[in-house]
């Protein structure tokens, strides 16, 4: 496969480490960056944004540099090539400062709602591991194979250790209904409710990014997992859908909504370009839906505009 349509990029290298199989702290903030050398990276498309992945090869390589002590985070999504079967494997190693420290084999499961920019070819769901990065400066180089004729890209984070951003919530203008969330502990949440007739609406003033909290509607009688789809307008336009799979919540139920039950948290960032917007969304399947959502906005963007 040519890489003349990948886009070439400058490098950074990571460090000496232990491998931490899945574990990632709720609280911990991380900053994607560039690798020190690669071999290009390819556009894709994951709900309303376009990332850049760095696209990893078994004589191309990749090479990271950082300095511990702090944890590193990589994620990688297969690009499946026009012959490879629909749960394609792959595998991706890494060696430290010259010596081999990991090798990790992962499935390929096509994801419908991860597109490549500009052009077609199924794209990977995410795959990740976990890092940690002893004290000094490091350097790793980053390689995959495939047996198919398909591709392995990535995107680089490291643990940040600056202070968390404060998130306060964000109310909409136009929705459906106002109700409150009661979980087993006692404790309340706030969810605005929108359905297929009536959009949620709201203005704000970018640039910023809104976290928004997920929950479809489930009667009683519904069980097992259900898809739904979510449409965000912006100014007029729409943007690319999110897609998501859902089951109900029996540990949570709506104090004035007696009738129905949330499903599990389903979380959407979206990314506010400068200026003041105008935004809608719409719930576009199943035909018959109806979604609760919470916003919040970063504390400083919201006291300064």
């Amino acid at each position: 496969m040519s890489v003349s349509n990948y886009r070439v990029r400058g490098a950074l290298t990571l460090g000496a480490l232990f491998l931490v199989a899945g574990l990632a702290q709720a609280a911990t903030s991380w900053s994607s960056f560039r690798p020190r050398e690669d071999n290009g990276s390819q556009c894709l498309r994951i709900g309303a944004q376009e990332l850049d992945y760095y696209v990893l090869d078994e004589e191309d390589i990749v090479t990271l540099r950082v300095r511990g002590p702090r944890r590193l985070k990589i994620i990688t999504r297969y690009l499946f090539g026009e012959s490879d079967p629909a749960g394609a494997s792959y595998r991706v190693w890494l060696r430290v400062d010259g010596r081999e420290e990991l090798r990790r084999t992962f499935r390929a499961t096509a994801l419908p709602s991860v597109t490549r920019c500009g052009r077609g070819g199924d794209v990977g769901a995410l795959r990740k591991f976990y890092l940690s990065v002893p004290t000094g400066l490091h350097d790793i180089q980053v390689m995959a194979d495939s047996p198919g004729d398909g591709r392995v890209s990535a995107r680089f984070f490291r643990e940040s250790r600056g202070r968390q951003t404060k998130m306060v919530n964000f109310s909409p203008e136009q929705y459906d209904g106002v109700h409150e969330l009661q979980f087993e502990s006692g404790s309340l949440s706030t969810y605005y409710h929108f359905s297929e007739d009536q959009p949620l609406g709201f203005t704000v003033i970018g640039p910023t990014t809104l976290e928004i909290d997920t929950r479809l509607d489930f009667d009683h009688t519904m069980n097992g997992s259900t898809a739904y789809q979510l449409e965000v307008v912006q100014d007029g336009e729409p943007l690319p859908r999110f897609f998501y799979h859902t089951t109900k919540l029996s540990t949570a139920s709506y104090v004035e909504r007696r009738d129905i039950l949330p499903g599990e948290r389903k979380r959407m960032k979206l990314t506010v370009p400068r200026g003041r917007h105008e935004y809608e969304i719409h719930c576009v399947g199943p035909q018959t839906c109806g979604v609760a959502v919470k916003i919040r906005i970063p504390e400083a963007d919201l006291q300064g505009k």
